[in-house]
């Protein structure tokens, strides 16, 4: 039965990023006591990474994507890391700015593909949903006006953020591929997420202004 690594100390973890930083100074390939310290130190992190990218973005897969971008970032710069703040709230500020990198693009898709129109106030009622609030919307209005294989193609482009060329490679589409497919699907999905976002601003504040 496996055990979970145990976390190594504050003194530790910053000796362990020195180790790393005069090997990469010297031009040194790293040792293998170095190399079982890493491991050991990203494995006893790695777990509650993933539970902040999970919560922050609420699909498993795109998760379990940056926590890896999480863990060779902060590899990446591991010989940055000078013990001013805890390793765990350093390595998880790195993955908290990776999720929200993400989330923002998936608002930005939105409007860089036409879906909303950035002048009507769509996009920033958009922006102030939280991500899996925001991935919901999606997939309601998707519903409502589209065929299976076009709500497929939606949910991958706006809520996984896939680019069109897997999008197109992945559902194995012919012609335009995917780009021809979302197409067709923007001006319907258009006007019911705007619809849906008018409903959820009867007692959203984020969608009307302040009274006076």
């Amino acid at each position: 039965m496996s055990s979970t690594p145990s976390r190594p100390g504050p003194g530790s973890e910053l000796r362990i990023a020195g180790r790393l930083r005069d090997a990469r100074e010297a031009a040194r390939t790293t040792s293998p006591s170095l190399a079982a310290d890493l491991e050991r130190l990203f494995e006893a992190h790695q777990g509650r990474v993933r539970a902040l990218c999970l919560k922050m973005v609420r699909d498993p897969e795109r998760a379990d994507e940056l926590v890896q971008e999480t863990l060779l970032v902060a590899f990446s710069k591991l010989g940055e890391f000078d013990g001013q703040a805890r390793f765990g709230t350093w390595i998880y500020g790195i993955g908290r700015n990776l999720c929200l990198n993400a989330i923002r693009k998936r608002g930005e898709l939105l409007s860089e593909d036409g879906v909303v129109d950035c002048e009507d106030g769509s996009t920033d009622a958009l922006a102030a949903l939280e991500a899996g609030e925001r991935a919901e919307l999606v997939r309601l209005a998707a519903a409502a006006v589209l065929d299976p294989g076009e709500q497929e193609a939606v949910h991958l482009r706006y809520v996984m953020g896939m680019p069109l060329e897997r999008i197109t490679e992945l559902l194995e589409l012919e012609g335009t591929g995917a780009r021809g497919l979302l197409q067709r699907c923007r001006r319907k999905l258009g006007r019911e997420l705007r619809s849906q976002l008018e409903g959820l601003g009867h007692g959203s504040s984020f969608l009307r202004p302040p009274s006076d």
